[in-house]
């Protein structure tokens, strides 16, 4: 008989988790689990305190699921990675484990992390196996015709849809209840020094929760999903976002769930949907950060960036960190990262965007304030998007897109439902002069507690057209190539 190790990391579920799956192939194994927590490591990578509260009651719901199969999972808490390492070949030994069984994680400190476990435990004897468990396809599987990452999303796409109508992914069932020769029991997990607060009613715990999430949204949001999308006072969207991050549901469960439920409607049609797109991005920027190990590093993909002179005003940076630079939509958008840890789609782009073309300022400094207050804070998407914000990444719109403020708040919340929800200083703002309160507080002499615009629109759009321009054209001049 032989004894498996689960070690969990970033896939906080008994549904569809290959480590898992593999490990309980052999009814015979004996099989136990290990969750490392590295605070020291989180906060040197900026992780937030929402995200970690969810992961941590996330932790005591996959123990109790475990436990219903017979599977104990440990706990234990290191200061970072390193410390993990010395922590999991001394936990193997203590415990006699033959096999290791993980699922891959691809930022670069990850990366290195698993190298060392894999050699260190190998040299010892142990065999370690680990999976692509966060993708529908490995990076290895989706190549452009030079046999490299893909650049382009469109590119990208067109080549995963082709693999998915050859292939689609298989799901793994939760494994049978283990057979036990002694006591099964909870082990303790505690996070120290953590703040464990999030807002669970919005973002309810459990596996259950985040898949009969995703079966109300398929069912009932899915196909109004394009229409409403874009509209953040409406609840539209899927809200996995923070599940998928944490590894508490995966893509491919996300694809099986929507087939089932989509039955009806043709495999192209389901694939090529607006919905299962943010899916297909969210596995473009994997593919990116495995392809591109500097994006861990926060550097651009495009080399002229390093040309743009950003201003890096402090108080301009604080005014769009605390939802006061007298713009509504971009402050509601703010207030609501703020307050919840999560912040609708279209207003990433609207509040990354005014800060990188309208402040100019660093998109590193916007990543990490973002990175460190999203409960589905998630390297690769955060930069991915960063990046795209700021014309600097892999993106086939050149820096001449810039989000008008004003355009997207009368566009997305015409009636200013969603800013006076988070700007309660504009309540007795009429509806149709919310998207400029400081006209109609002047017309009608009343004031509002609420600051004025902190730069002028159309000269920081002009001044930011004016900084990229000369940036391209100094890289150009000195015979550089853009990536």
């Amino acid at each position: 008989m032989q004894k498996n190790l689960i070690w969990f990391r970033n896939d906080l579920r008994v549904h569809d988790n290959t480590a898992l799956h593999q490990a309980c192939q052999n009814d015979t194994d004996k099989v136990i689990s290990l969750f490392i927590s590295t605070p020291k490591q989180w906060h040197n990578q900026s992780v937030s305190k929402k995200k970690i509260s969810f992961m941590y009651y996330h932790l005591i719901s996959l123990q109790k699921e475990l436990l219903k199969l017979n599977i104990i999972l440990y706990y234990h808490e290191s200061t970072d990675f390193l410390n993990s390492i010395e922590y999991l070949i001394f936990f193997c030994k203590k415990h006699k484990v033959n096999n290791l069984f993980y699922n891959y994680e691809y930022a670069i400190n990850e990366r290195y992390r698993d190298y060392l476990v894999k050699k260190k435990l190998s040299q010892k004897g142990f065999l370690v196996k680990g999976f692509h468990d966060n993708l529908l396809f490995s990076n290895r599987q989706i190549r452009n015709q030079k046999n490299e990452t893909y650049k382009v999303f469109t590119f990208f796409k067109k080549k995963v849809i082709q693999n998915l109508h050859n292939n689609i992914p298989q799901c793994f069932p939760v494994p049978s209840k283990r057979k036990s020769d002694r006591d099964i029991f909870l082990t303790s997990i505690s996070l120290k020094n953590v703040n464990l607060n999030f807002n669970k009613s919005f973002f309810p715990v459990g596996e259950k929760e985040a898949i009969n999430r995703l079966k109300n949204f398929c069912i009932y949001k899915f196909n109004d999903y394009f229409l409403k999308r874009d509209y953040p006072f409406l609840d539209a969207t899927s809200m996995l976002s923070p599940y998928l991050s944490a590894g508490i549901i995966s893509s491919r469960y996300c694809l099986k769930v929507l087939l089932k439920t989509k039955n009806s409607l043709p495999l192209n049609v389901l694939l090529t949907s607006p919905w299962f797109d943010q899916i297909l991005w969210r596995e473009f920027y994997y593919h990116l950060l495995i392809g591109f190990p500097k994006i861990s590093r926060s550097e651009s993909l495009v080399t002229w960036e390093k040309e743009i002179h950003w201003i890096n005003n402090i108080k301009h940076f604080n005014a769009w960190k605390e939802g006061n630079t007298g713009f509504p939509i971009i402050d509601a958008g703010m207030r609501q990262l703020n307050e919840l840890g999560w912040m609708h789609n279209r207003l990433r782009m609207i509040t990354s965007s005014f800060l990188v073309k309208n402040l100019l300022i660093n998109w590193r400094e916007g990543e990490e304030y973002f990175i460190s207050n999203l409960i589905d804070g998630d390297l690769a998407l955060n930069n991915g998007g960063w990046q795209w914000s700021a014309s600097v990444g892999c993106d086939s719109v050149p820096y001449i897109r810039i989000f008008n403020p004003l355009h997207q708040s009368k566009t997305f919340d015409e009636s200013g439902n969603f800013i006076k929800k988070f700007i309660p200083e504009l309540k007795n703002v009429p509806n149709h002069h919310i998207h400029q309160p400081h006209e109609w507080s002047k017309q009608k002499n009343f004031k509002i507690d609420y600051p004025n615009p902190i730069i002028n629109y159309s000269e920081s759009r002009k001044t930011s057209l004016s900084l990229f321009k000369q940036a391209r054209l100094k890289l150009h001049k000195n015979g550089l190539k853009n990536s």
